[in-house]
C-alpha cells in the first residue's frame, strides 16, 4: 500500500497546527509579578492647600513603594484620588514628578488612569504618557465595558508614546468588573498588548446587585471569579484576583505606650497583650487585623490554586501573605524540580510516568509542578546551579510538559 501522499498530506496538516502555540498563563505577558500594589496618587489633610501640602504628602505616599518588596505597583488616578477637577490636575503633576523621579529598581511600573467616560480621562493620558510615558511598563484600565474601547485605548496611549518620542511598549492590564466586560473578557485578552485580566469584585456585585463578604465572597462570586484565569491563559495572558474584603489596619499608639512597646504588640498575640495598659478597643484592633492578614493568605492561596498569577495589593501589610502564595519554599521548589526531572530520565528509560508519592505522575501532573519550577526560578529560590544538577538543561526538563515541538523555543 503506497502511504507516501497520506504521509505528506498528515505533515502538511501537522504543520498548519503546530502553527498555533498551546497556550498556558503568562505565556504573552513580559513581566512576573506575584502582588500589585495600588498607590493613590493625591493625599492631603482636610483643609491643606494642594499645591504644598497635598504635594508633600502625596509624593511621601508614592515614594514609599521604592522602599516596600513588592513586584509591581500603580499610581492611582481613579478611585483613590479625589472626584474633582483641581484635585485630579494636581494628582497627575504628582504621579509625572514621582514616575520622572524616583528609582524603582526592577519593579514593574504601572498607573491607573481614570474610565474613558470621564472628563478625566483626555488629559490623563496625554500628560502622563507624554511626560512619564517612558518610565512605564503597564497601565491599568478600570470600568472596561467591550473590547472595542480597550482598542481605542491602546490606540491612543501608542500614538502618544510615538509623538513623544517614547520607544518602549506599554502593557494593558484591565480590570473586568461588570457583566458587560464579563461576557467581552475574550475579546479583550485577545488584544495584543492586553496582559492581563484583572477581577473587580466589589464593582462587579455592585453592577449585579450582589454583595462582597470578606468570609465569602470567593464562593459567592465563585463562577465570575474562575472564569477569568482560563478565558487569559486561551490567549497566554495572566488573571490578577481582586482585594481582599477587609484591610489589616495597625491600631494607633495608645497614650502613655512606647514606641518599642507598641511596636513589640503589634507583633504579639492579643490574649498576651496588657489590657489595662493597652485598652480593651486596642487589643480588639489588633484581633481584626490579625484576621484580615488571614483572609488576605487565604484569599491569595485560593487565587493560586484557580490559577491566578498574583493578587491586588491594598496594604503594605498584605504583601507578604499575598506574594507568598506564589513564592516556593526552597524545599518545595525542590521537590517539583526532582519530579520534573524523574519524569524527563523515566521517558529515556521506556516510561510515560513517575510515580510521586501517591500520585502516578503523567505528563499533566508534573506540568502543574512546572509552575513552581519556573516561579521558583523567576523568584530566584532555584538556581541555574540546582537545574544543572539534575543532568537535564532547563529546555529538555521543559520538554517534558509540553505537548509539541514547537514549543522548546518558548521560555
Amino acid at each position: 500500500m503506497d502511504l507516501k501522499n497520506i504521509s505528506e498530506e498528515i505533515r502538511a496538516v501537522q504543520g498548519r497546527h503546530r502553527a498555533r502555540p498551546e497556550m498556558v498563563k503568562g505565556l504573552n505577558v513580559p513581566y512576573f509579578r506575584r502582588g500589585e500594589m495600588a498607590i493613590p496618587a493625591f493625599k492631603m489633610k482636610t483643609g491643606g492647600d494642594p499645591a504644598t501640602d497635598g504635594r508633600a504628602t502625596s509624593l511621601k505616599l508614592m515614594k514609599k513603594v521604592t522602599e516596600l518588596p513588592v513586584d509591581f505597583f500603580f499610581y492611582d488616578l481613579e478611585d483613590a484620588s479625589p472626584d474633582h477637577l483641581e484635585f485630579k490636575d494636581h494628582a497627575r503633576s504628582f504621579v509625572i514628578e514621582a514616575l520622572t523621579t524616583f528609582d524603582f529598581g526592577n519593579r514593574v511600573v504601572a498607573f491607573r488612569p481614570n474610565n474613558i467616560r470621564t472628563e478625566y480621562f483626555e488629559q490623563d493620558l496625554i500628560r502622563v504618557v507624554t511626560e512619564a510615558g517612558h518610565r512605564l511598563d503597564a497601565m491599568v484600565i478600570p470600568k472596561t465595558e467591550y473590547a472595542d474601547e480597550l482598542k481605542d485605548i491602546i490606540g491612543i496611549v501608542n500614538a502618544i508614546q510615538k509623538k513623544a518620542g517614547h520607544t518602549n511598549r506599554i502593557s494593558f492590564e484591565v480590570l473586568i468588573e461588570s457583566p458587560t466586560a464579563f461576557l467581552d473578557a475574550e475579546k479583550i485578552a485577545a488584544l495584543d498588548q492586553v496582559t492581563s485580566l484583572i477581577f473587580g469584585a466589589w464593582d462587579f456585585a455592585r453592577t449585579t446587585g450582589a454583595r462582597v463578604e470578606p468570609d465569602s465572597w470567593t464562593h459567592d462570586q465563585a463562577y465570575a471569579r474562575q472564569h477569568l484565569p482560563i478565558v487569559a491563559a486561551a490567549y497566554g495572558k495572566d488573571a490578577v484576583d481582586a482585594v481582599t474584603g477587609t484591610l489589616p489596619l495597625r491600631p494607633k499608639k495608645p497614650e502613655g505606650v512606647s514606641a518599642e512597646e507598641y511596636a513589640e504588640a503589634l507583633q504579639g498575640d492579643p490574649g498576651r497583650i496588657n489590657a489595662g495598659k493597652f485598652g480593651l478597643p486596642f487589643i480588639q484592633q489588633m484581633r481584626d487585623r490579625i484576621r484580615a492578614i488571614r483572609l488576605a493568605e487565604e484569599d491569595a492561596a485560593d487565587a493560586r490554586r484557580c490559577g491566578y498569577a498574583a493578587k491586588w495589593i491594598l496594604h503594605p501589610d498584605q504583601i507578604e501573605p499575598i506574594q507568598k502564595a506564589w513564592t516556593p519554599t526552597r524545599e518545595g521548589a525542590l521537590n517539583a524540580l526532582k519530579l520534573t526531572a524523574a519524569y524527563a530520565r523515566a521517558a529515556r528509560t521506556g516510561s510515560g510516568a513517575e510515580v510521586d508519592g501517591n500520585r502516578l505522575a503523567d505528563k499533566a501532573v508534573v506540568g502543574t509542578d512546572w509552575w513552581i519550577v519556573l516561579a521558583a526560578l523567576k523568584g530566584s529560590v532555584l538556581t541555574e546551579s540546582d537545574i544543572k544538577e539534575t543532568g537535564f538543561t532547563l529546555q529538555q526538563l521543559k520538554r517534558t510538559v509540553v505537548t509539541h515541538d514547537n514549543h522548546l523555543s518558548q521560555a
